[in-house]
């Protein structure tokens, strides 16, 4: 294979490792110190599994994982461990987010401030999301575990990269060391040989299927998830919705105002069923990721979306307004309607039997997108109004989520033997979704964290939206 001297990127590598290595923590109760063993008394435990709530229980941690789990009153607890009062709280596993984008350094405490304690990059340089992958875990940087795929594989990426091929860029990236593989642009042959050398290193290959070669043709070649459920609708139409006489195919705006925007008026449902009966055949998963088309376009140009407390905490210099361009009331109430049939779908793949997961497609990027943490809140709140359970969302965004990056061995539910990764919640999610978002402590490797204190943190480095 042919491939591009990096010599000059060693140059931009480093100095992405000089943020990345700034303190995560400040002064006072920080750096959090992890203790030999915590004791989680007499709480609700709902671990993931999808089995009823448990209540009365101790949740007793050594080090980072998980050591025994019990009625509260018959474990034994050690001398000197940390005790926590889980009376009146609940406990659910650390959430995790199957699709960001983790461009920049100010996102770490972000995630973890609001449980969310692992993270799937898919569509990073490299050498940059391999660098953060080990400094996190060796334990140099405070944040989410993360799970990476390196840059998507399309034509411009090949290119870019030096590579003779698809095939090429994918032997590369897998030989480095990446968890999965990303595929955004392809003509079915090359799809075919992406996915033939990823699953020969025991990797999944996941990503877009836009309207050439479509989805059903990406799942029959081997694609094993489907990234955006909107990838799956538009397969499913029999016509184009109506289109201005202008309409450019180029243009951004114009494709999410007129195309997607509308594909309410056009997907056929029946095509929808069909499709979804060979994804299921074939074991393909679907990752819906709702949030950023209801913050992206849904509520874009209102005062709910600007008035979103979470700015606060998005430095200006990341700001991307505007970049679909202006909504009036119109294109709002076309793609409340295309929401809507987005709920429809997911709700119909996941009661037919579909592995769905949970990714919020965050970034850095503000204020018209996905924002980290808080934004799996909202998609879990989205699931639930889509048809599902609130104990078949959390099981989605933890447990599926970890399985389906091969991890659940370690993560994804509270039992013995994984990961100290939970989350204690001040009130009961099974009655009401959006008490995910009434988080007392996180726990992410053992570790007690306090949500005011990271995010406090998180001013003091980075200072408020506006300021700098």
């Amino acid at each position: 294979m042919q491939r591009l001297d990096r010599s000059q990127p060693a140059l931009i590598l480093v100095i992405w490792c000089v943020f990345l290595t700034l303190p995560v923590w400040g002064q006072g109760t920080f750096p959090p110190i992890r203790d030999a063993f915590i004791a989680i008394e007499n709480t609700t435990l709902i671990d993931g599994t999808g089995a009823p709530p448990a209540g009365g229980v101790t949740i007793l941690i050594e080090e980072n994982r998980i050591r025994q789990i019990g009625p509260t009153g018959e474990l034994q607890i050690p001398s000197g461990a940390r005790l926590i009062n889980g009376r009146g709280k609940y406990i659910i596993p650390g959430l995790i987010d199957a699709h960001v984008h983790y461009s920049a350094p100010f996102l770490h405490r972000l995630y973890l401030a609001h449980g969310v304690t692992t993270v799937r990059d898919v569509g990073t340089a490299v050498d940059k999301i391999l660098t953060l992958r080990e400094e996190i875990s060796v334990g140099n940087l405070l944040a989410p575990r993360l799970v990476v795929s390196g840059m998507g594989i399309n034509p411009r990426s090949v290119k870019s990269g030096g590579f003779e091929s698809a095939r090429a860029m994918t032997e590369y990236l897998a030989e480095r060391g990446v968890d999965g593989i990303k595929v955004t642009g392809y003509t079915l042959d090359e799809l075919r040989e992406i996915v033939e050398v990823a699953h020969a290193h025991g990797l999944l290959v996941y990503g877009h299927t836009r309207i050439d070669p479509g989805a059903l043709a990406a799942v029959e070649a081997g694609l094993d998830g489907i990234e955006h459920v909107t990838d799956l609708m538009e397969d499913c139409i029999d016509e184009n919705p109506p289109l201005p006489s202008n309409f450019d195919w180029s243009n951004r705006e114009h494709f999410f105002k007129y195309y997607y925007g509308r594909l309410n008026r056009v997907v056929n449902l029946d095509k929808v069923d069909h499709l979804i009966e060979r994804m299921v055949a074939n074991d393909v998963y679907l990752d819906p990721t709702l949030i950023n088309h209801y913050r992206g376009f849904v509520v874009r140009n209102t005062p709910e979306l600007e008035a979103d407390e979470a700015f606060r905490y998005m430095p200006k210099q990341y700001d991307r307004a505007n970049r679909y361009g202006i909504y009036g009331p119109e294109e709002r109430a076309e793609w409340t309607r295309t929401l809507s049939l987005m709920q429809e779908v997911t709700r119909r793949f996941y009661r037919a039997g579909g592995f769905l997961i949970m990714g919020a497609d965050s970034q850095a990027a503000a204020p018209d997108g996905a924002l980290p943490g808080w934004s799996m809140h909202q998609e879990l709140e989205l699931f639930v109004k889509a048809g599902l359970t609130p104990m078949e969302v959390i099981q989605v965004a933890t447990f599926n989520n970890a399985r389906v990056m091969a991890r659940e061995k370690d993560l994804g539910t509270v039992e013995p033997g994984k990961y100290a990764d939970l989350i204690i919640l001040d009130e009961n999610p099974l009655t009401e979704i959006s008490n995910t978002r009434k988080i007392h402590r996180v726990i992410k490797d053992g570790l007690v964290l306090e949500p005011d204190i990271l995010l406090a943190e998180h001013i003091r480095h980075f200072g408020e939206r506006g300021s700098n």
